[in-house]
């Protein structure tokens, strides 16, 4: 009898105590579901700069990467341009709040795409001159032709 008297007694505990860890099973269990960021629902390609292992990411890849026209280097340009131009809000933020760090930060990476832009089109445009015949339809003798045609024209002459 003593031992059902401290069982009723107690009841109210357990009670408590199971409703307060099933409340915490289902909070943990919300806690564990997240949303997909709103980048990858807009199929956004561009990095986030506000996540440095999503924009190192891309900085290595684009910089391994093999520009194959120009075209398609002028694209991955613009690209890197546009997270330049996410990272000057960055940057207008860390001036705002005195945080130094944040704001090297920001030039540091401003710096490494900016040099890749410069490497990527120079290497496009090299490529470019170096393989010039195969992008011309005019024969050796033609362009000969045409450029002597330039030099001895005036400059108001009609062509």
């Amino acid at each position: 009898m003593e031992e059902l008297a401290r069982l009723a007694d107690e009841q109210p505990e357990v009670e408590s105590r199971y409703n307060q860890m099933r409340e915490n099973g289902m909070l943990a269990s919300k806690r564990r579901y997240r949303d997909l960021e709103p980048k990858y629902l807009a199929c956004d390609p561009l990095p986030s700069p506000y996540d440095e292992r999503d924009l190192t990411s891309f900085i290595t890849q684009w910089r391994e990467q093999v520009d194959s026209d120009l075209v398609k280097a002028a694209n991955n340009c613009q690209i890197a341009e546009n997270v330049i131009r996410e990272m000057q809000n960055i940057q207008g933020e860390a001036m705002a709040m005195f945080d130094l760090g944040k704001l090297e930060w920001c030039k540091d990476y401003t710096n490494q795409l900016r040099m890749i832009e410069t490497k990527k089109l120079d290497d496009i445009t090299a490529h470019i001159l170096m393989y010039m015949e195969k992008h011309t339809t005019l024969t050796k003798e033609e362009i000969e032709k045409a450029a002597e045609k330039t030099k001895t024209r005036g400059k108001g002459d009609p062509s």
